[in-house]
């Protein structure tokens, strides 16, 4: 339900401004905004965020650590220092991490590249260089022109080592030379001294990776922080929205409250000198929208709806009818039985499993309990259980279960003609109902009478299409071809009148062009209403897909012992795969079968969320308790 708000502006006395905002705060039933217009100047000022960004980096830090402690199952130690303390340790060490790490992935190169010269010292040769007055040389070629390069001027050539497309070698010379083909390798570090190094660079990892480990230790402090920061920010703004007049004897503050909670808000400010003026919105200002979920589809229904858009605050709260319809499309779509009972276990063990979940996790579970149980029972009577097909040979030694899954088997999910019917069918049920609620609204709220008759002509015109279409040509069924044809010339002949009296004018030139693009919505209806045969080809493909790989898995297991061992990991990775890339497509185009086909004949959308004036900390609190 979209709950009534009124837009209040709050004036009083400039002296309790401060106090006033507190106490709306801590009520948090209004949403603060800055005044906008050109009658009063407001307050402004200048509103730093900078303690909550720091908060905040420091929280994602602790968070990406604190998935690490949670799989370790490691008991995190205290970490030392005030709150403000940490703020400049957590990064400071998740830096100095990441560099160490940097350094580490340096040294392991140069080792990887001197381990094929063995270990040396690279002291010893500068002094038999010195000594000698020789110039040790250490060279890189590769295995296929080796044979081909020429080496002159020198006193020995030692190879050192060779792979299958490398060959190392030392030169002994009076001076430096130069030798085509080959890469000189230039080294300033023993192996010895790199490997010591390293260790030291694992050590010092090791370090640092504990006291990160119990930066977790003070993470629900650090929220609470934010929270503190976070609402003194929102003070800030809501003093720099306000208006200060007469001398700086009055504030005005300007909002939003919803209507059943006007009384409450006069009860909080009768001890201040302060008066609540209801004022009329500006034109074309949005006005918030308030949804509230006075019931399980509704609830479960708004998750869904803010995902794509908000609702205008003139619509009617969608929440039901989306959790409905998307239901349905998700059930159709994953279409198998057996799929629907492995996710619905998985989900009970779920809800048995977490002990205190957030609100938005409670939430998410019990949609997927609604979603992967009428899964369950879709694919049961439609016949679809692993993809197996109840005449498959791969039934031959579980006949109990064939028998059963035949009994409860009301129809063919794989009856192509069948479901493209069911599936079409759907979609002009569903959009009927775009336009019948598009039709109360207009009438009940916008006392718009031509709108809902216009609506019902459409109904009646893509019923009457699909009777015509359906059944032209077909013996028996003449007169529902007749009717169909004699409807659409109806429909046509009431929308072309209808439309002309919607252009509210007597010039003919804008009455036949507000009839022409209002016909023209027939090529947007037929479009939308073939979007749905995607649930027919989606639920299909995902049955054909999962057939696929247990015919593979059958042949492997029937091909001997070897196929044996192979043929369950066939089974269990494939439908693993089929049943993500179903839920894909049953969450992505169930959900964009409602947000696009249905929203656009119903639905204006558009809308932006009450965000309500609130003490966040309270309300952290009470949720942790």
């Amino acid at each position: 339900m979209i709950d009534k708000v009124r837009k209040i502006l709050i004036v009083g006395s400039q002296k309790e401004k401060n106090d006033v905002l507190n106490d709306l705060q801590k009520v948090g039933v209004v949403q603060i905004e800055p005044y906008k217009g050109e009658t009063f100047k407001v307050e402004g000022g200048i509103v730093s965020t900078h303690l909550t960004n720091k908060i905040s980096v420091a929280l994602k830090i602790i968070s990406k650590y604190e998935n690490i402690v949670k799989k370790l199952n490691i008991e995190p130690v205290d970490f030392p220092g005030t709150r403000e303390d940490i703020l400049e340790d957590i990064p400071s060490l998740d830096a100095e991490l990441k560099e160490v790490k940097e350094n580490q992935v340096i040294l392991k190169n140069k080792i990887d590249s001197l381990i094929p010269w063995g270990n040396f010292s690279l002291k010893q040769l500068k002094d038999i260089e010195e000594k000698g007055n020789l110039a040790i040389q250490f060279w890189d070629v590769a295995q296929k022109v080796a044979d081909e390069i020429t080496v002159k001027d020198v006193i020995a050539e030692i190879p050192v080592t060779k792979d299958d497309e490398r060959l190392y070698f030392l030169t002994f010379a009076k001076k430096p030379v130069k030798i085509a083909q080959c890469v000189e390798v230039n080294y300033d570090r023993d192996i010895s001294d790199l490997k010591e190094e390293l260790e030291k660079l694992v050590q010092e990892e090791k370090k640092l990776v504990e006291k990160l480990y119990s930066s977790v230790s003070r993470k629900k402090e650090l929220k609470k922080y934010y929270l503190e920061a976070q609402n003194e920010v929102n003070f800030k703004k809501a003093i720099s929205g306000s208006i200060t007049e007469f001398d700086e004897k009055l504030f005005i503050i300007q909002g939003w409250c919803p209507v059943k909670e006007l009384e409450e808000l006069n009860k909080v400010l009768e001890k201040f000198t302060v008066t609540i003026v209801p004022v009329e919105p500006e034109k074309d200002e949005r006005i918030p929208t308030l949804l509230l979920s006075e019931n399980k589809p509704e609830e479960l229904g708004s998750d869904l709806v803010n995902i794509y858009d908000v609702p205008s605050y003139k619509d009617w709260d969608p929440s039901a009818w989306v959790f409905f319809a998307f239901t349905i499309f998700f059930a159709m779509i994953l279409a198998d039985g057996g799929y629907g009972i492995l996710l619905l276990a998985l989900m009970i063990y779920l809800k048995v499993k977490v002990k205190r979940p957030s609100s938005s996790v409670k939430r998410f579970i019990n949609l997927s309990l609604v979603l992967t149980g009428t899964t369950s029972v879709y694919g049961l009577i439609s016949g679809g259980f692993f993809g197996i097909s109840i005449e498959s040979p791969a039934f031959s030694w579980m006949k109990p279960l064939a028998g059963l899954l035949e009994n409860i088997r009301l129809f063919d999910s794989l009856d192509s003609g069948l479901m493209m019917l069911v599936s079409i069918v759907i979609g002009m049920l569903h959009i009927s109902l775009s336009l019948i609620l598009k039709g109360l609204r207009s009438f009940i709220d916008d006392r718009d009478y031509i709108t809902p008759a216009i609506n019902l002509v459409w109904i009646s015109g893509i019923w009457a299409f699909f009777f015509w279409y359906k059944y032209d040509g077909v013996e028996g069924y003449e007169a529902y071809t007749q009717g169909g044809l004699t409807g659409l010339k109806i429909c046509g002949g009431l929308l072309v009148v209808l439309y002309a009296v919607s252009a509210r004018t007597l010039n003919p030139l804008k009455m036949f062009m507000t009839s022409f693009f209002g016909l023209y919505n027939s090529v947007q209806f037929f479009s939308d209403v073939l979007s749905y045969i995607r649930i027919f080809a989606l639920g299909l493909s995902g049955a054909l897909l999962a057939q696929t790989f247990n015919d593979l898995s059958l042949g492997l297991w029937e091909s001997g012992v070897a196929g044996m061992i192979f043929a369950p990991f066939i089974f269990i990775l494939g439908h693993t795969l089929n049943i993500a890339l179903c839920i894909m497509g049953g969450v992505i185009h169930g959900l964009r079968l409602n947000f696009l086909e249905w929203y656009r004949w119903s639905f204006d959308g558009g809308g932006r969320k009450f965000t309500p004036f609130k003490d966040l900390l309270s309300t952290y609190v009470k949720g942790e308790n």
